[in-house]
């Protein structure tokens, strides 16, 4: 029968994907806005823009490493299993 948790992993990729260019992009607007000086100007705008762009860059960093671990675990699941496999992951065990 079809793997349940391969099932799983398989959604969550999917979902992942379609969550990665958003989540990357999260800071991207305030990050540009604050750092062409339309919304604050002066020393302590510089300081601010510069740590909130190392958190935009350490976000997609972060982001960028969640898909090749989903894929590895893909990888290492059967894409069938037995019934008693199946049930005993549907049941927590």
């Amino acid at each position: 029968m079809p793997n349940p948790r391969k099932a799983e992993l398989q959604k969550l990729r999917d979902d992942l994907a379609k969550e990665v260019e958003h989540l990357g992009g999260i800071l991207r607007g305030p990050a540009a806005d604050i750092g062409g000086d339309k919304v604050w100007v002066g020393r302590n705008a510089r300081a601010w823009h510069r740590e909130l762009d190392g958190r935009h860059r350490r976000l997609g960093e972060q982001v960028g490493r969640l898909l090749p671990l989903v894929d590895a675990a893909l990888r290492g699941e059967p894409e069938r299993v037995t019934a008693a496999e199946a049930r005993s992951y549907r049941d927590g065990s």
